[in-house]
């Protein structure tokens, strides 16, 4: 009989193990797909089906390609992650920030590559209606951190 810590750690074990596999096949997927990107895939599709593509056709593929060539190397950050590293950047300085210092640090000190103008259209004013958050407007366009009501 295994302790609870033991199977915890083979748990975790398995995990670390299932991690390191699929950013193995990660790794050989994006491989494979440069490979037929490079091949060229719209020539495959039209020669397979063996008949001219539509128009329709060709703007949904040249859409997808389009959408792929542009987001290959974004990626999807959270609110959640964005709003408590915000907070971190506010609470440690003793000034507000402003919108474009905020964005530097996120940049320089926390490596997220946030779009200016959804820091200051969206994210901000989102994190200001969120009670939970402690932040607040200290002036137009910069922000500080809510110290708590004693």
């Amino acid at each position: 009989m295994l302790s609870i810590e033991e199977e915890k750690r083979i748990i975790y074990e398995l995990m670390r193990e299932l991690i390191i596999e699929r950013r193995e096949l990660s790794k050989h997927y994006y491989e494979l797909k440069q490979q037929l990107d490079d091949l060229g895939s719209n020539d495959l599709l039209e020669n397979k089906e063996h008949r001219p593509m539509t128009v329709l056709e060709k703007e949904k593929i040249r859409e997808s390609d389009y959408f792929h060539r542009n987001n290959k190397n974004s990626h999807h950050i959270s609110f959640d992650r964005i709003s408590k590293n915000i907070l971190s950047v506010l609470k440690e300085s003793p000034v507000p920030l402003s919108n474009k210092q905020i964005a530097e640090k996120l940049t320089t000190e926390y490596e997220l590559n946030v779009n200016y103008s959804n820091l200051t259209s969206n994210i901000l004013p989102k994190m200001l209606k969120e009670r939970s958050l402690p932040i607040e407007k200290a002036y137009r366009g910069y922000w500080q951190y809510r110290l708590p009501k004693v």
